[in-house]
């Protein structure tokens, strides 16, 4: 009977410990959803920044088309096809 008892304890113990660690690794605040997580906020930072640096250029953007005439002319000439009165386009193909 007291051969028993160490074998049942021992057998008991691994049983816990595998409980332990499958809890540790596979429950929903587990080390495998921790990382999905600080993968998914790293993908969203990056997204994040992208868009800042986005906005920034639009804002840059928006102040020539308000503030620079040459840069207004040329956006005219180039997206728009316009020219000054007087002026004589020739299309090169």
């Amino acid at each position: 009977m007291k051969k028993k008892l160490p074998q049942i304890t021992s057998v008991l113990l691994v049983v816990i410990l595998i409980g332990c660690a499958s809890l540790l690794f596979f429950s929903d605040r587990g080390l495998i959803s921790l990382w999905q997580l600080k993968k998914e906020k790293s993908d969203i930072q990056q997204e994040i920044n992208s868009l800042r640096e986005e906005i920034a250029s639009l804002k840059r953007e928006s102040e020539k088309l308000e503030f620079d005439q040459d840069y207004i002319e040329k956006i005219a000439r180039e997206k728009l096809k316009m020219s000054k009165p007087g002026e004589k386009v020739f299309k090169v193909e």
